[in-house]
């Protein structure tokens, strides 16, 4: 086996954490492994820091055999710190790293980069934190659940209340003028709260409503989980039933032409609803799909939380299961690249699925996570139901 050059590239998700280059100590025969001929590489990670990072993702990969070793642990004093282990995809070798020294060890791999992805926590909600959304200068939103409140936290973590909702929110979306919206669950209705944190009903729903949007003229839409239809909501506050969903929708999204998606987490299939209110269902889905995404080519993406995984529809309806996710998917969200990316509420993970269907999980969060947003810098972000905070993954 040939032996790399004395120097690897160490790369931070958001390519400033990281930008220099890491020794190789040394590279020595591992013990560790069923195959003793397996090589050990040592890198030296003194000096590097981890500001701000509260947990640690490093992925070990190459061009034969990406994504080899994904592996997170906590972090500390601003470097890694503990000692954990972990055996590559196809079992042929070991990876741990403790203090500020990582080992690879393989037996026929080169490994070309290894990337560190931070987890943390950027700032504190109110109480159960479902929904969330993020604007464009990186303001994070929250929509409270048992406080009937919303919460905005700036990029450096600073939380406070905007405004207050109706009963019970659960979907949150804000418009280009930076109002928030809220689908308020037993309360039947909308909130609307202007940047200054202005609250007024703007319209009221269905029964229930869960999930919410918004099209391109500022109307408002919510699926309402238990009346099984979606309404929509004019910026004048006109409410109407757009038309009928499957089964107990959770979830809803848009196209650029103003075709409404629902998940219908009751029936396990995915409902189009025209401009002018025809209803037909696309697809089929996993088992209790909740969130729902779509890409620029109109494919459509469902958090399915009963089984674990993620489906994509095709716009003619074709259904396949792109890849698995962490326990309990919940919220899911997508970038400009076409990756999936879910809030895993049972094993408070935030899961990365590729067009290609490969699957990792990239960061740890607070407690149940069940919103899940990006930025245009790829930063994640989640709304932590159980901790009453959100996570800031890095990537």
């Amino acid at each position: 086996m040939k032996a790399i050059d004395g120097q690897i590239n160490l790369k931070a998700v958001n390519n400033t954490t990281l930008p220099q280059a890491v020794s190789i100590l040394s590279i020595i025969p591992n013990q560790n492994t069923a195959n003793n001929n397996n090589l050990l590489y040592q890198f030296n990670l003194t000096g590097q820091s981890f500001i701000g990072i509260t947990n640690v993702n490093i992925s070990i990969s190459n061009t034969s055999n990406p994504a080899v070793v994904i592996y997170n642990a906590p972090v500390t004093s601003q470097s890694i710190s503990g000692v954990v282990s972990a055996l590559n995809t196809l079992n042929q070798g070991l990876f741990s790293y403790s203090g500020t020294t990582i080992y690879v060890s393989s037996d026929y791999y080169i490994y070309s980069n290894i990337s560190i992805a931070g987890s943390s926590i950027l700032g504190t909600t109110g109480a159960s934190p479902y929904g969330i959304t993020v604007d464009g200068a990186g303001n994070v939103y929250t929509a409270n659940y048992n406080v009937a409140n919303v919460s905005k936290i700036t990029p450096s973590g600073v939380s406070t209340i905007l405004g207050t909702t109706g009963v019970n929110p659960i979907g949150i979306i804000i418009d280009g003028a930076g109002n928030i919206y809220t689908s308020n669950a037993n309360a039947n209705n909308v909130s609307k709260i202007t940047p200054l944190g202005v609250s007024t009903i703007l319209g009221t729903t269905g029964t229930n409503p869960q999930a919410i949007t918004i099209d391109s003229a500022g109307n408002i839409y919510t699926a309402n989980i238990n009346s099984n239809n979606v309404t929509k909501i004019t910026p004048l506050g006109v409410s109407t039933v757009l038309g009928t969903t499957g089964t107990n929708p959770q979830g809803i999204t848009i196209d650029g032409a103003g075709n409404i998606y629902t998940s219908n987490a009751g029936s396990n299939n995915v409902s189009k609803i025209t401009p002018l209110g025809v209803s037909t269902i696309l697809g089929t889905t996993g088992i209790q799909p909740y969130g729902i995404t779509i890409d620029s080519a109109g494919n459509i993406y469902t958090a399915n939380q009963g089984s674990d995984n993620v489906t994509k529809i095709t716009p003619l309806g074709v259904s396949t299961i792109l890849g698995t996710t962490g326990i309990n998917p919940y919220g899911i969200t997508i970038d400009g690249a076409g990756n999936i990316y879910t809030a895993d509420v049972s094993s408070s993970t935030v899961t990365k699925i590729t067009p290609l269907g490969v699957s990792t999980i990239i960061g740890t969060t607070g407690a149940n996570p069940t919103g899940i947003a990006i930025d245009g810098a790829g930063n994640i972000y989640t709304a932590n139901s159980g901790s009453n905070n959100v996570s800031l993954i890095v990537q």
